[in-house]
């Protein structure tokens, strides 16, 4: 799987080690990774590298919480200019927006939504590191974030968790000061109306903008070899609201729609053989699920109409879509 991560967040990992009792330098090593590499600056690794550091971490430490100690490591400079944008936003709100804005510039396999819950903020986090401390360790961190920016006593009104509830689940609740329950659908974290536009004392506006002005120029040029697979992730995040054009999709990658063009030609295709390319691997697996409505599929897929939906499924697959489940529901 492609992905990079910014190495400075190891210090993360390598602290966890040691406060364990275990020489994190011959650990790290094993995937070419030395104790000054973790200091420089920008320097990233693959996501194969990370997997494989947080998997031999859990097969060494006898702590199935151990990735809540985080919360006691985590300091800004491991997220590079993340971390002080976040510290000079004016309020909770911004500093969470700016999170899920430019997350891949600490990681490309992360991802964070924000969701409105009545006046309240549901931050939803996912990843493809497979030990569940990696992601408990991501959400302790946020929580040390949010109290170094608001003070020690925030706490969220709420923490969901995927994994399943672990025999020392007291460490959860004492960390995140708020109820926590497992065997969930989504890795979330529910912060109050009452703290999110609170005026923060470190916040300095001049600051934070020139570090989201580093961040996009970072983010613009992060992984440029990979433009493709950058572009169709963009497409699927926004394909729903129709209308997916090259301008919008240029922005959501901070990239000039010129060098949009320009980087899909050289790769030698164009940005509607990609965007059509997208579709017709959404398409297989949306029609493949017969709970999803015909009609819903072509609305998913950006097509105002269902007849201009099947006509390009048509042309992709050779057969329609009502075809295409029947061929389905005989197989089963």
């Amino acid at each position: 799987m492609t992905g990079t991560y910014l190495l400075s967040s190891g210090n993360i990992l390598w602290e966890i080690l040691s406060k364990y009792g275990h020489d994190p330098e011959p650990f790290f090593f094993e995937e070419g990774v030395n104790k000054d590499m973790l200091f420089e600056q920008g320097k990233r690794i693959s996501f194969r590298q990370v997997n494989n550091l947080w998997i031999k971490a859990e097969s060494l430490i006898e702590d199935p919480c151990f990735g809540l100690e985080a919360a006691g490591f985590w300091h800004p400079s491991y997220f590079g200019a993340l971390g002080y944008a976040w510290l000079a936003s004016t309020s909770l709100r911004k500093a969470l927006e700016r999170l899920a804005r430019y997350i891949h510039v600490l990681s490309e396999k992360t991802d964070i939504k924000i969701e409105p819950r009545n006046d309240d903020l549901n931050l939803i986090l996912s990843g493809s590191i497979q030990p569940p401390a990696y992601m408990d360790s991501s959400m302790a961190s946020i929580i040390a974030g949010c109290r170094l920016n608001c003070g020690e006593d925030f706490s969220p009104l709420s923490v969901n968790i995927i994994h399943d509830k672990p025999n020392c689940s007291a460490r959860y609740f004492q960390l995140f000061r708020a109820p926590v329950y497992f065997g969930a659908e989504t890795d979330s974290i529910l912060f109050s109306h009452r703290d999110l536009d609170l005026r923060l004392p470190s916040g300095n506006p001049h600051l934070a903008s020139l570090s989201d002005q580093l961040m996009i120029e970072y983010i613009a040029n992060l992984d440029r070899k990979n433009i493709i697979h950058r572009v169709k992730r963009a497409i699927i995040e926004h394909i729903h609201d129709g209308n997916v054009t090259d301008d919008k999709i240029a922005k959501a990658i901070f990239m000039s729609v010129r060098s949009l063009q320009r980087n899909l030609k050289n790769l030698g295709t164009t940005f509607g053989e990609v965007l059509d390319e997208t579709r017709s691997e959404l398409a297989e697996h949306y029609v493949g699920d017969l709970k999803e409505d015909l009609t819903e599929v072509a609305f998913k897929l950006g097509y105002s109409e269902q007849s201009s939906f099947s006509r390009a499924f048509k042309r992709w697959t050779g057969i329609s879509p009502s075809a295409y489940r029947i061929g389905i529901k005989n197989k089963q």
